[in-house]
């Protein structure tokens, strides 16, 4: 059996090595309390949500233009143009051409008892890596992420043979005892990295419940944005 339910929580400043070592083997990596003072960064996503974002079936979902689009005064510049994250990217992917390619935030009020085209164990067509932070304190019962430790070496096998079967649950069964999801609960200011070939899944955010996060995706593929 190949289950594991921890991850790996690092710090902004652990090294480099340690971060390259926790995605090739786990998929993701958790640094808490990456942002102590979240009311900035929160006051401008949720405004952008808000005023700019699209509507979907939860809420607000808002996908943005690359990093490099954004005001250099904006939280959201300020947040993601970190030497450590375009580094990481550079060593990952061998190449930081398009750090930060896509910006996107969702908020999510609204409840029924569906499921997002995301809310299922999936790895994503398009390999990528992720810099996700939880904006407010999520739970599982207000749609904590939901990942597979250990998987991603087995979501690149997967993807590479057919990116299109990707999700779990319907073209890969037998993987869910191997790799169970587990939930990756964080109080807000909390920054999550993962590599999209793990398995992984959105959460549900129950009645009465919200949800507000920030994203932005590295990835050299010309693709604007496919699951």
């Amino acid at each position: 059996m190949k289950i594991k339910s921890k991850f790996n929580e690092l710090n902004a400043d652990s090294s480099i090595n340690s971060m390259l070592e926790a995605l090739s083997t786990d998929g993701i990596f958790v640094v808490r309390n990456y942002i102590n003072d979240i009311k900035p960064l929160y006051d401008e996503v949720l405004d952008l949500c808000l005023v700019e974002a699209g509507h979907y079936e939860f809420g607000r979902n808002f996908r943005g233009p690359a990093l490099d689009k954004f005001n250099r005064n904006s939280q959201i510049w300020q947040v993601y143009n970190k030497a450590w994250m375009r580094n990481l990217c550079k060593q990952y992917h061998k190449s930081d051409n398009a750090y930060g390619i896509n910006v996107f935030a969702t908020y999510d009020y609204k409840y029924n008892e569906e499921l997002a085209r995301n809310g299922y164990l999936h790895f994503d067509r398009l390999w990528r890596l992720k810099f996700m932070i939880y904006l407010m304190d999520i739970q599982a019962e207000n749609g904590a992420f939901f990942c597979s430790p250990g998987s991603v070496q087995r979501g690149e096998t997967l993807r590479t043979a057919n990116r299109d079967a990707n999700r779990i649950d319907v073209h890969h069964k037998h993987e869910i005892n191997d790799y169970p999801p587990v939930p990756v609960e964080g109080k807000a200011g909390t920054l999550l990295v993962f590599d999209t070939d793990m398995f992984h899944k959105g959460g549900i955010v129950k009645e009465d419940k919200k949800r507000l996060i920030v994203s932005i995706h590295f990835y050299t593929n010309p693709y604007f944005y496919i699951i």
